[in-house]
């Protein structure tokens, strides 16, 4: 095992100090009032640092390293089962010519690949290294770490770890110096000329902390300046993955990999009959609904051409779930079949392992984790699937690697793949060479000598709309075929099937540039061979393929429709606005709250609070909170507890903004109320909750530009909007000021939503609601209208004109309803019988993400 490679000491110390320069520059430009023509100040402006503090990390400095963490020889491991004879060289590295760096800022390409991506991720370190200079820390304390019987072992804590704001990870090297000596104007305090290169050897995020090794250290204050810097090896793979697929597409210009990115109508395959109305498929999961089967259906048979089969699978839908299916039924149909499972981040890759395990075996399955991992993040279930070596997460052998059905990894982790030359291409290049070395002058002459199947057969991609494209290419990288004539050898490619929903939070970037935001699998939904499919979910409505719609290209994706999570109310305004109105609620038991007194109106779970009262800011620029609106969350969490509607744990309340989230937590705590989740709201994506509470916070819309800037907030942030709206189960209320959310045109969406069924509750002593669009029958979805249809059911109505609510129109409509019927009833009859299952309630919450 070998260490990571570390950031040169001042060199990164010199940058950070311009680059903080830079940043204080821009910062302090202020941005223009929304509301007039007058300037404002700059509320997310960083804390004011004194100059004695700042100055220290500008010396000159000797560097004293510490001792990494261990990491994965890999020209070692290599050695184990190759010699560099039968390996490619790799030919990924090099500069961006000039002139070629001149297509960076043209649309992408084929023929820009590498260059355009090389340009975006420049300026990606460029933002990174602007956050690292917003997270250091000045004269703060380090103590050292109690009971741990490692060496040098120290602790700090790091604001913003627990949200996963600041990119950290172990093996990263952090920058200290040590503050004493008498502080005196234009002079720097004693003994700052040494810079401790400490090195993080554990991560507790729960509690923000880290441990770092600290070699040498001469233990003076215990006080320190504190410096985060951008690691580079960790941009690194990012670069080798563009770079490789670039030289993929140069080189064979219609090969695979430009199936899989540019893919176009001419790689799919035409379909000109219906289909035979049954699955040729036995179900590992019998809760699979129509479209789950569908989808499993067509890419185990491979009916759909050369390119990636998207699954759009909106909140609840169950996308995961399709995912294990398929990975279960690829291996039952090809016994030779070997897997690669992904996800951008940890715990979504942890997710797919947990569902696999009770199918697999530890030498069928491996959940492949970075030597950077920290054991205490990792569930005890998957360490028994996990490959140990010397107190650090590692590669299995060789042979043991070979074996294995499927390996579960991170998209950026799937770089261990690489780097161990375990990719097709390499594995590919390692059995030809051999070969010819064995038996010299044989010739490949037709099937006879050809090989059967890569030895990767397939990557599936979970929550692939979270991943940057250049994240996306590392695996792709990893199952890519070999390059143009030695594709005559493979008889059989590999599949790509990614899932995920674009419509939810996207990658998680320091910069903010759209182009890098948008991930491969948004992307691809925008390229004419989904885009403008007749059977495409923006057609507006979820249509039937009948014989009259023949012959036309098979599609290359399935659109996931039945949503097992949310009661019909609390679905109704995102699938009206995001999914096209195409949702289908299928939860049961989503009734159980409707009995809380504070529901207004037509009493169902959605409830709208105004709240006018000013947010407010922390001093020195430390984030928004909202003092009423946190005190109004506690009393309808209190509201609902003294029912006895739910428990504490059942309850969630988020904010957008950290300041408020903080003020949430301590009065939380002042009420008791221990297990209630509170956070961020980027920390729900993927969860679920039977009550959610969204505290939107900003209640003065001057400030929206500047939380624009930053990311922050939920006006004019529809993909934020719909990820806090969707979490919710059975209940959802939502805290904000209507004038405020009314300028966004999502949210004046929703809010006519809640005006036209009485479900608002004003403020005390305020006049009545606004009016947004309540009477334009087009803001009206077809889940708003059964709602409506249904009430007037259950007092003996029927409304005039009473349109249809299914999904297309007509008798088909009518007969897909039926069947939608058919559906819940059985399922309600199954549900009867496993409620005395001790294993009912985990089935249930596997229906959806």
């Amino acid at each position: 095992m070998s260490k990571p490679p570390v950031e040169p000491g001042p060199t990164e110390i010199i940058e950070a100090t311009t680059d903080e320069r830079k940043l204080q520059t821009k910062l302090a430009s202020p941005l223009p009032d929304l509301t007039s023509s007058k300037k404002t100040f700059d509320v997310y402006a960083r804390p004011f640092i004194p100059y004695q503090f700042k100055s220290i990390n500008g010396l000159p400095a000797v560097n004293y390293p510490s001792e990494g963490v261990t990491w994965i020889e890999f020209d070692d491991y290599v050695r184990t089962f190759a010699g560099s004879a039968f390996l490619p060289k790799d030919s990924s590295g090099g500069k961006v010519e000039d002139a070629a760096a001149k297509l960076a800022r043209s649309e992408l390409c084929a023929e820009n690949y590498r260059y355009y991506f090389t340009d975006l991720l420049a300026r990606e370190v460029d933002a990174a290294r602007d956050n690292c200079l917003e997270y250091a820390l000045y004269n703060v304390p380090i103590q050292r770490a109690r009971n741990d019987p490692r060496p040098f072992m120290y602790w700090l804590d790091v604001p913003g770890l627990t949200e996963s704001t600041l990119q950290i990870e172990v093996g990263d090297q952090v920058a200290l110096r040590q503050l004493y000596g008498q502080y005196a104007p234009n002079a720097a305090p004693y003994g700052t000329t040494i810079q401790y290169d400490a090195v993080v050897w554990g991560i507790q995020r729960s509690q923000g902390r880290v441990t770092l090794r600290i070699d040498n250290l001469f233990w003076q204050s215990g006080l320190f300046n504190v410096s985060f810097s951008v690691q580079p090896f960790r941009i690194r793979a990012l670069h080798t993955a563009v770079s490789r697929s670039h030289t993929c597409l140069s080189d064979d210009s219609g090969g695979w990999l430009r199936s899989m990115l540019f893919p176009r109508p001419a790689d799919g395959v035409m379909q000109r009959a219906l289909g035979k109305g049954k699955f040729d498929i036995n179900a590992f999961d019998g809760l699979l609904n129509y479209e789950q089967l569908k989808a499993v259906d067509t890419i185990v048979h491979s009916e759909w051409g050369t390119v990636p089969y998207l699954i759009s699978g909106p909140p609840g839908t169950g996308k995961t779930k399709t995912l294990i299916e398929l990975a279960l039924q690829l291996l039952r149909t090809e016994s030779d079949s070997h897997l690669i499972l992904c996800a951008p981040s940890d715990p979504a890759s942890d997710t797919l392992t947990s569902r696999l395990l009770p199918h697999l075996k530890p030498r069928e399955l491996l959940r492949l984790h970075s030597p950077s991992r920290s054991f205490a993040e990792v569930p005890d279930s998957l360490l028994p699937y996990s490959c140990i070596d010397n107190g650090t997460f590692s590669l299995p052998s060789f042979a043991d690697l070979m074996r294995l059905k499927i390996v579960v990894v991170t998209c950026r982790d799937a770089d261990i793949l690489s780097s161990a030359r375990v990719s097709n291409r390499d594995l590919f290049h390692l059995e030809q060479g051999m070969m010819a070395a064995l038996y010299p002058g044989k010739k490949y002459s037709g099937k006879k000598n050809e090989v059967k199947k890569l030895h990767w057969t397939a990557l599936l991609l979970d929550e692939a709309a979270q991943a940057t494209e250049p994240e996306a290419q590392i695996p792709l990288n990893v199952v890519a075929p070999p390059l143009r004539e030695d594709n005559r050898h493979a008889t059989t490619l590999p599949l790509v099937v990614m899932a995920g929903d674009q419509h939810q939070l996207g990658p998680r970037t320091s910069s903010r540039i759209p182009a890098l935001q948008l991930s491969l699998f948004e992307r691809l939904f925008q390229r004419p061979l989904y885009r403008d499919h007749p059977l495409a979910r923006s057609s507006g409505t979820q249509p039937r393929l009948t014989a009259s719609m023949l012959p036309m290209v098979r599609p290359p994706f399935t659109n996931l429709i039945r949503n097992y999570r949310s009661h019909a109310a609390i679905l109704a305004v995102p699938s009206k606005l995001f999914y096209h109105d195409t949702l289908e609620p299928e939860a049961l038991l989503t009734d159980s709250l409707l009995s809380w007194s504070g529901w207004r109106g037509a009493r169902w779970p959605v409830h709208f609070a105004v709240n006018t009262a000013p947010d407010e800011i922390e001093q020195d620029g430390g984030g928004w909170y909202n003092v009423r609106e946190a005190q109004m969350a506690i009393v309808y969490a209190h509201s609902f507890l003294s029912e006895n509607l739910l428990g504490q744990k059942e309850i969630c309340i988020m904010s957008p903004f950290a300041a408020q989230v903080k003020l949430l937590r301590r009065l939380a705590r002042e009420a008791k109320l221990w297990h209630v989740n509170i956070g961020p709201l980027e920390a729900f994506q993927g969860l679920e909750s039977r009550l959610v509470i969204l505290c939107t916070t900003r209640t003065r819309y001057r400030f929206i530009e500047q939380d624009l800037a930053k990311g922050l907030g939920v006006v004019h942030e529809r993909r934020r909007m719909n990820v806090a709206l969707t979490r919710a189960k059975e209940g959802l209320v939502v805290i904000g000021n209507d004038e405020v959310l009314g300028k966004d045109e999502w949210w004046q969406s929703w809010l006519g939503f809640v005006g036209r069924n009485g479900l608002w509750e004003e403020e005390k002593g305020a006049s009545s609601q606004h009016s947004f669009g309540w009477g334009d029958d087009e803001s009206i979805g077809r889940l708003e209208r059964r709602l409506v249809m249904d009430d007037h059911a259950m007092r003996g109505e029927r409304p005039r004109d009473a349109p249809e609510l299914g999904i297309g129109r007509g008798a088909e409509s009518r007969l897909w309803a039926s069947g939608v019927a058919l559906e819940k009833a059985l399922r309600s009859i199954q549900l009867v019988e496993e409620q005395s299952s001790p294993v009912h309630s985990a089935e249930a919450a596997s229906k959806s993400e």
